[in-house]
């Protein structure tokens, strides 16, 4: 299904570059980060590259459309630095407040995650974790300290769903249940990794990010009016070795992992 974004009014008239003839993008990768570095001199290429999946859902002369107004927006140095584009999903939100747009910009903060955990700081996994199986009272004064790749992501659309759809060159299937879904993006080695996450999980992982412990993390999630499930989410931050430290009490103590 495609969204147009044609809301965006009338073309704008563009800086020089839109002149001359844009190279053509390698599209038997369009998801490589090769592509992205094609040419680092095109903007409107480069949005193309780091939104691969939005352009496919909009179309791609939709897609320019919104690109080159957010060009005229937010003109980029030459050559492009890797962080352009990075805002572009709350562009397309301050555009429009239709649910189509809202529902393509959260895909494409899934994407732009995708891009800024490419490039993110390396960090060394903790090994060997067992935090979900640890008993309730063990869990109350540990602070957790996730990569630094991860980033987060909510929507009140299939945003995770439509994205996996569109990661091979057949048409997207059909999205069967239209509800809302949240993500975790990291690399915690060499490649970026998508999760979606379980039911608490956003308001659990953006408290413990911010250095609460997991107990005020769990209440947190709790209140947030979702059944959450904190062995479930736990677990998942285990399988995704995505725990670079765990704390007891407080930050600054030793790093370990309480038994």
């Amino acid at each position: 299904m495609h969204h147009s974004l044609g809301r965006f009014g009338a073309e704008t008239p563009t800086p020089a570059w839109t002149t001359r003839v844009e190279p053509a993008l390698k599209e038997t990768n369009r998801h490589s980060p090769v592509s992205a570095r094609r040419d680092r001199a095109n903007p409107i290429g480069v949005l193309k590259a780091k939104y691969p999946v939005v352009c496919r859902l909009v179309t791609e002369p939709s897609f320019r459309l919104a690109a080159r107004c957010y060009i005229v927006a937010d003109p980029s140095d030459i050559p492009i630095a890797h962080s352009y584009g990075d805002d572009f999903p709350r562009f397309l939100r301050s555009r429009s407040s239709l649910a189509c747009v809202e529902y393509v910009a959260g895909v494409a903060e899934l994407e732009m995650l995708r891009h800024k955990a490419r490039y993110a700081p390396h960090a060394q996994p903790l090994a060997a974790l067992a935090l979900s199986s640890l008993q309730a009272e063990k869990l109350a004064g540990l602070r957790v300290v996730l990569h630094p790749s991860i980033g987060l992501v909510q929507s009140r659309f299939p945003i995770v769903t439509a994205w996996e759809n569109n990661q091979t060159d057949n048409d997207g299937s059909t999205i069967e249940r239209w509800v809302g879904e949240a993500a975790m993006v990291a690399r915690p080695f060499r490649d970026v990794e998508v999760r979606r996450l379980p039911s608490g999980g956003h308001a659990f992982l953006r408290a413990l990010s911010e250095g609460q412990t997991v107990a005020t993390a769990a209440r947190m999630a709790a209140e947030s009016g979702t059944e959450f499930d904190i062995v479930a989410n736990l677990r998942l931050i285990e399988e995704a070795n995505v725990v670079v430290g765990i704390y007891k009490n407080t930050i600054g103590s030793d790093m370990r992992v309480v038994t």
